[in-house]
Formats: structure tokens, C-alpha cells, sequence
């Protein structure tokens, strides 16, 4: 990932916060905050002062990267709306400068939707979209791309019900996601050819905290190959962890009908007992932090 060379330390601290608010919780989880409120007052007028006409490039890319990453950091803080109302009206003052939009667009995409990103997040991510589907500046067909991009984007949001889906079993049988009643799910979706799964959920298969979860009832993990080839899954399944249920997308419905929006692989969603999404594609370090968190409590 390409972070800022300068003011790395500050960087990863605002990194560091943000990750802290998505797994212990945010005004979303139950906290009422006001659109008054300090942090929302905070959010409003963070660009007040700041000079749009002037290009980015021809001055200091970097600091303006890391004022824009420290904006990001105070997204947990308030509600939706008021993350929105903020990002629409930046996106509104930077587009005086067409070159400054898109700069701010390319780092919007790369810290909150680049699957690579540790601080990755579609509902932070949403405003952006929004604003660029209603952009009557732009051609129509680019903002019928990014209004389709949005739906995609929607898609099983934390605090909804997942979509379920059938798969096969390695038992033979044939199971709907939404089977089993564990107060927790870990939805894990992969490709056997995948280098990076392998080593992702090897040092799931190998926590403590997620095995003990496991064998006391806690938790359950459903692994799904979306790898069209059956025999690729087939081969694969001495790696998954027999405490697991491992499955594959026979049908191809996850990919082909747009059922959730795979970017990348390893993709992990956390869910409770009803199915509704709790974490949606976290880093695993954060999913983790996430369930031993509710598990201490």
C-alpha cells in the first residue's frame, strides 16, 4: 500500500484510531449524536479555510493526503448524515479545480475502497459514490457506472441481514448460509489458487481465541471457494480446518448474480446469530479484536 512518505507516524496513528473505533464500536452502535454536536461541528467545517483553487500537485500533495486521511479518522465519530453532508460539500468545493477532484477521488478510492486498504470501509465509502452518481457535470453513462457500483456497494451493509445462498458441502450435502445457530459466523470467502488465503486463514485456523471460540460453541466458520472448479476445491480442503464448514459456490451465484461484492480474496464478513452483519470485509486483525472483544464481555 502506498502511504504517505511524510508524516508517516501521524499517519498510522489516524490509521491506528480509525481501526480502533470499527472494532470497538461507533456512534452507529446505539450512541445518539447530535448534528450540533462537537465532533459533528468538527467534521462540517474541517476544509473551512482551506484553498480549492489552488492545485495540489503544484504545492504539497502529501500534506493535503494527510489532512484528508486525518478527515477520514473523524468519519466513526458522527452519524451518516453528517459524514455525508461533510464529504459532499468538500467533493462540492474541490470540483472548482478539476484536477484537485481528482485527486481527492483517487485517495478516497485508495484508503476506503482499495482492498488492500487497512482502513477499507464501503459505508465510508458510500457518500462518495452518491455524489458522483447525482454529479450533473458528468456524462451520463459515468454516473450510471457509479450509481451501479453503489447498489454493488450496499450490498449486505453492517447492520443487515446477509444474503444467503446455498453451497455444496465437502460432506455431499448441500446447505444454506444461513443454517446453524451459534451466536456468532464468520463468512470466509476464498479462491483455492489464492497464495494470500492460504496464509490469511492458516493463522486463523492457528488463533487460540478463535479455535476455544469454536469448540465451546461460540463461534462457527463458514468457508466458501467462489473458484469455479470443483476439483481445485476438491484438492483444497485438507488445508481447511476440519472445526470449520467448508463449502463451495457450486451454482456461481456469489460472482454471477452480484450476491455480495467480492474485491478481493480472502473476504471476510462476521455475523450474528440472525445472520445480520456485524463486520463487513474487515481486516482479519480487526475481526478478530472484534470477537474477543464480545467474547470478554
Amino acid at each position: 500500500m502506498d502511504f504517505v512518505s511524510l508524516h508517516k507516524g501521524k499517519l498510522y496513528w489516524a490509521i491506528a484510531i480509525f481501526l480502533i473505533f470499527i472494532s470497538c464500536g461507533s456512534p452507529r452502535e446505539g450512541q445518539s449524536v447530535q448534528s450540533d454536536s462537537l465532533p459533528a461541528k468538527r467534521l462540517l467545517k474541517y476544509w473551512d479555510g482551506f484553498n480549492f483553487k489552488a492545485k495540489i500537485q503544484a504545492g504539497n500533495p502529501d500534506a493535503v493526503e494527510q489532512k484528508l486521511v486525518d478527515f477520514m479518522g473523524l468519519f466513526p465519530t458522527v452519524p451518516d448524515t453528517v459524514m455525508q453532508i461533510a464529504v459532499h460539500d468538500m467533493l462540492k468545493k474541490a470540483s472548482v479545480e478539476p484536477q484537485n477532484l481528482t485527486f481527492f477521488l483517487d485517495k478516497y478510492n485508495h484508503y476506503l475502497y482499495d482492498p488492500n486498504s487497512p482502513m477499507r470501509n464501503d459505508e465510508y465509502y458510500e457518500p462518495v459514490l452518491t455524489y458522483l452518481a447525482a454529479d450533473e457535470k458528468l456524462p451520463q453513462d459515468e454516473r450510471t457506472k457509479h450509481a451501479l457500483l453503489l447498489e454493488l456497494v450496499r450490498k449486505n451493509q453492517v447492520g443487515t441481514l446477509a444474503t444467503d445462498f446455498e453451497f455444496l458441502a465437502k460432506d455431499g450435502k448441500y446447505r444454506r448460509m444461513h443454517e446453524g445457530a451459534k451466536p456468532y459466523k464468520m463468512l470466509v470467502f476464498y479462491d483455492p489458487t489464492c497464495a494470500q488465503c492460504e496464509a490469511i486463514m492458516k493463522d486463523l485456523g492457528y488463533t487460540p481465541a478463535v479455535y476455544n471460540c469454536i469448540e465451546n460453541g461460540f463461534l462457527e466458520i463458514v468457508s466458501v471457494s467462489l473458484h469455479p472448479d470443483k476439483a481445485r476445491w476438491t484438492s483444497y480442503q485438507k488445508r481447511i480446518p476440519d472445526n470449520w464448514v467448508n463449502g463451495w459456490d457450486e451454482k456461481g451465484r456469489v460472482i454471477n448474480d452480484g450476491l455480495y461484492n467480492i474485491r478481493a480474496y480472502p473476504t471476510i464478513f462476521l455475523l450474528d446469530e440472525s445472520n445480520v452483519v456485524l463486520l463487513k470485509d474487515a481486516p482479519l486483525d480487526v475481526t478478530l479484536r472484534y470477537l474477543v472483544n464480545v467474547v470478554s464481555h
